[in-house]
């Protein structure tokens, strides 16, 4: 188990949280926490930081810790092999630079005219984002829309996976009329669909060939 595993297991045993009550404040899942402290998936600091800040410890008083450490014992083998290593230049190769993006990734977040209002660094586990490639995931803001039929409010956040298809009934964001919206699609032959923010609310039956769908919800974060 690697030392940034072993500080974060201890951090959130000291702070009295469970792995679900710290995959939940990280917006992860706690398969990913079990994984970390448990050694089988490497952190960067990048992200480990992140989770030290939620548990209230800062990551170079812990680096600090280590390097006392490190003065103490002494491995002069160990530390000529790092500093031949740390001396070689490296320059990563497209592929390279692709997995090492992959550990994390910066995402946009637009509203629901396309204009973008922040973003979302998420952890990428086996190429995957709640099941989906890491490609073909993004996010849309509920700017102007409030769905409460379908539990979706104003300033809530959706994960859309990318797609120009209509699948099956459910939450898109598509453009229609010129104008991009969340909106409830539901067929009903079929050339014919019904788009609508909620059951009798403002409903419009209009041609599928009418819509272009830009993306199909599969998950609302609500934020207090």
């Amino acid at each position: 188990m690697n030392r940034l595993a072993v500080k974060i297991k201890e951090a959130r045993i000291k702070a009295k949280m469970s792995e679900k009550d710290l995959a939940k404040a990280c917006g992860q899942n706690i398969n990913y926490i079990l994984q970390i402290e448990s050694g089988k998936k490497v952190i960067n600091e990048k992200i480990a930081e992140q989770i030290l800040k939620i548990l209230g410890e800062k990551i170079d008083l812990f680096q600090d810790q280590e390097e006392e450490k490190k003065t103490i014992v002494k491995q002069p083998e160990v530390k000529k092999q790092l500093s031949k290593e740390e001396s070689k230049a490296i320059t990563p190769t497209g592929q390279w630079a692709d997995a090492l993006s992959g550990v994390i990734k910066t995402y946009p977040i637009v509203d629901e005219n396309g204009k973008v209002v922040g973003t979302k660094e998420l952890s990428i586990i086996s190429k995957k984002i709640d099941g989906v490639l890491y490609d073909k995931v993004s996010f849309v803001k509920l700017s102007h829309t409030e769905m409460p039929q379908h539990r979706l409010l104003k300033d809530d956040i959706i994960t859309l996976q990318n797609t120009s298809d209509y699948s099956s009934n459910g939450i898109y964001y598509i453009e229609y009329e010129q104008k991009k919206a969340v909106r409830y699609i539901e067929k009903i032959s079929n050339t014919q669909v019904v788009i609508s923010t909620g059951k009798n609310e403002n409903v419009v039956e209009t041609g599928l060939k009418s819509i272009k769908v830009l993306g199909k919800a599969i998950k609302v974060e609500h934020y207090l």
